[in-house]
């Protein structure tokens, strides 16, 4: 007895130098949001003239004075109805969680969320997709990267100038054919401007909602959907950096 006594006091001391086991935690991953109940026909993602949105009043906005050059930014990739303005708006849904790296991509081509456009807009029109913030901002991502990628290069070399609808919309379907009729083109004159003639200030495309879980899916002809250029009469003029 004496003995067995020993060796258990003995083992006791031994496993009481050791470290204690280490406990795998479970990853943590993003709560799935609850999908809402928001009904609409298809998307349109709108891209802003970012030089003349500067130039409308907006120049002390921190995003006309961050240094970024590029023609054509993200305003936003808004569920749609066919009917014009009755579009679903204000979802309930999860804050905005953004993938920290996602965010840094996203910012290169929404100069807006300096001002919080990025809250914003998944607020008023995001939590309506039935995706949650990263898909959705993923999907806006990779429209624009088309759109910008088919007339960013025309809008900076025309800065100063004027276009027409027909124009561009060629110059899109030379990038990829078809792409033209699924855009729109919006135009206004300009806050405070010498100029009375319209400025090109949004490009629209619009895009069916037949993606896996209602993401953006097959590109649509907007005249499909009742959508038509606003605005912009027989030409307009293209802002540049000094637009005014």
């Amino acid at each position: 007895m004496a003995l067995i006594g020993l060796l258990v006091a003995w083992f006791s001391q031994r496993d009481a130098g050791k470290s204690p086991p280490v406990v795998q935690k479970d990853r943590v991953d993003k709560p799935v949001p609850e999908r809402t109940s928001a009904t609409f026909d298809f998307y349109l993602m709108a891209m802003t003239v970012h030089p003349a949105f500067c130039a409308d009043g907006n120049s002390r906005r921190q995003e006309c004075t961050g240094g970024n050059h590029r023609p054509l930014v993200i305003h936003g990739l808004w569920p749609e109805r066919m009917e014009p303005r009755t579009y679903p708006h204000d979802c309930p849904a999860p804050a905005l969680d953004l993938d920290p790296a996602l965010a840094i991509e996203l910012a290169d081509l929404m100069p807006g969320m300096a001002d919080g456009l990025h809250r914003h807009e998944w607020r008023e029109h995001g939590g309506c997709s039935g995706l949650d913030d990263d898909e959705y901002y993923r999907h806006t991502l990779e429209l624009a990267r088309r759109v910008a990628g088919a007339l960013g290069a025309t809008l900076t070399t025309r800065a100063g100038g004027e276009a027409t609808a027909g124009e561009l919309r060629g110059i899109a379907d030379l990038f990829s054919p078809g792409l033209g009729r699924t855009l729109t083109f919006h135009c206004r004159t300009l806050r405070g401007a010498q100029s009375r003639r319209p400025y090109l200030m949004e490009v629209r495309q619009c895009v069916d909602n037949d993606g896996p879980g209602g993401a953006p899916g097959t590109a649509l002809a907007c005249a499909v959907v009742k959508r038509r250029d606003q605005g912009c009469g027989a030409s307009f003029l293209i802002a540049g950096k000094d637009a005014r």
